[in-house]
C-alpha cells in the first residue's frame, strides 16, 4: 500500500516571506547601501505585508523622519501596489489611506481596518475616529461617553 502525501516541503525560494517595517522602508528611502540592494531583491518576490507593518511604516515614515502626510500616502501607496505584494485587507488599506491624505490619524484608520472582519463594532472614547473615517469605514465605530 502506497501514501500519497496531503503536505509538501516548500524551500525559501517557492514560500511567500512576511516582511518587516524595515525593509519596507530600505526599499523606499534607499537609504542604506548595504540594505537597500537586499530590501530590493526580497521584494522582487512574494512578500506578505501585514496590517501591522504598514501601520508601523506609516508612522516611521510620519513622525520618526517626518516625511509629509501626501508623500507618506503615496509611498504606502507604492508599497500596496508592488507586484510580488500580498497585502491584507487591501481595498481597505486603500480606504485607509485616502482617509489619512484627508487628514486623518494613519494608526486610527488602521485599527478600524483591522477590527473589519473581526467584530461588527469598533468601540472607541476618541471622538475625533468616527469623524475622521467617514461615512464608509469599513466597521461601525462606537462612541463611548464617559460614565455620568
Amino acid at each position: 500500500m502506497s501514501m500519497i502525501p496531503t503536505w509538501t516541503w516548500l524551500s525559501l525560494a517557492d514560500a511567500v516571506r512576511a516582511v518587516d517595517t524595515n525593509i519596507l522602508a530600505r526599499w523606499l528611502l534607499g537609504d542604506d547601501p548595504v540594505q537597500t540592494p537586499v530590501a530590493l531583491k526580497v521584494l522582487s518576490e512574494p512578500a506578505h505585508v501585514s496590517l501591522t507593518v504598514l501601520t508601523e511604516l506609516g508612522w516611521v515614515l510620519e513622525k520618526a523622519l517626518r516625511i509629509p502626510r501626501p508623500i507618506v500616502g503615496s509611498m504606502l501607496e507604492k508599497v500596496i501596489d508592488l507586484e510580488h505584494a500580498q497585502v491584507d485587507k487591501q481595498p481597505s488599506v486603500r480606504w485607509a489611506i485616502e482617509r489619512y491624505r484627508q487628514g486623518a490619524d494613519w494608526a486610527d484608520m488602521m485599527h478600524l481596518v483591522a477590527a473589519a472582519g473581526a467584530a461588527p463594532v469598533f468601540a472607541t472614547f476618541d471622538k475625533s475616529i468616527a469623524r475622521d473615517a467617514g461615512e464608509k469605514s469599513p466597521v461601525l465605530i462606537d462612541t463611548l461617553r464617559e460614565a455620568p
